[in-house]
């Protein structure tokens, strides 16, 4: 059984050329005191006072065709390069009305549109990207839940090899599949691992490698994940311990549960090394 807070992708390469794809995104919008525009899949992320108006927006949005190229012909027509200058990345951006479009590249293979919004929590991924990077998604696979217009409802979380936006990269980045959305969403797991800044003006995105970040995560949300992990895993221990009698096929019960949580440690320690967590973020 994988971890519940990720989930092992497989990535198949892809042909060379063109695809065009379409569908609905849900993608709520609204406008702060401040007048700062924010949007988010997540209707519970929208103050209640603005719902309203974020639904009819998103009912409105009419579905658009995206272009989506494999890595072997990845470009797009005039556009400026992202450039590195000193320890700085800086990234132009498209304005799509108020909002910023970018073109990020997943798992070395697909290069495809994703709007920036550094107040998102993590990464939305389209269900037909999803497909085209051969992730597969089955019901037995992690989810999250998120609210929507239409309620309550479960969204398929997988981990990416690799999202690289210009020339900032970051491995092992978690996202959830969004089968209602036409573009993604890049949000705080992948910017949290920059110091960043936009400049309106010359439309870039200007970003600095985070040495206090690993994979999206900062030391408290590394130390809260192998918590999760290692206090039912304690409890679990004591209790077999503890147990002198157990009904019948209870204790072989107990016993996989044991080594299902003991295999999740294992998976999420062999995660934090690959992304060089300290040892001290992990206690």
């Amino acid at each position: 059984m994988r971890d519940p807070l990720r989930a092992l992708c497989f990535a198949v390469p892809l042909g060379a050329g063109l695809i065009c794809v379409s569908a609905t995104a849900e993608i709520y919008r609204w406008t702060d005191a401040e007048g700062r525009l924010h949007f988010t899949e997540n209707l519970a992320k929208v103050p209640e006072a603005k719902r309203d108006e974020a639904r009819r927006a998103a009912a409105k949005q009419s579905s658009r065709k995206l272009q989506t190229y494999s890595s072997a012909t990845a470009h797009v027509a005039e556009r400026r390069p992202a450039a590195r200058r000193g320890g700085e990345i800086r990234v132009p951006f498209e304005r799509d009305g108020s909002l910023m479009r970018v073109d990020v590249q997943l798992n070395d293979l697909v290069t495809t549109p994703f709007y920036v919004d550094t107040g998102a929590s993590g990464v939305s991924l389209p269900s037909h990207v999803a497909e085209q990077l051969g992730i597969p998604i089955r019901p037995d696979m992690p989810h999250v839940r998120v609210v929507t217009a239409n309620g309550m409802t479960s969204r398929p979380l997988v981990t990416l090899d690799a999202v690289q936006l210009g020339g900032a990269r970051v491995e092992g980045l978690e996202a959830t599949v969004n089968p209602a959305m036409s573009i993604g969403l890049l949000g705080g797991t992948f910017f949290n691992n920059f110091v960043y800044r936009v400049d309106a003006a010359e439309s870039e995105i200007r970003l600095v490698p985070n040495d206090r970040i690993r994979g999206g995560l900062g030391e408290q949300e590394w130390r809260k994940r192998f918590l999760q992990v290692r206090e039912p895993l304690a409890r679990l221990d004591a209790h077999l311990e503890e147990a002198v009698v157990l009904r019948k096929g209870e204790r072989a019960r107990l016993e996989r549960r044991r080594s299902e949580l003991s295999k999740s440690l294992e998976e999420l320690e062999q995660d934090a090394n690959r992304l060089e967590v300290p040892y001290t973020w992990r206690r």
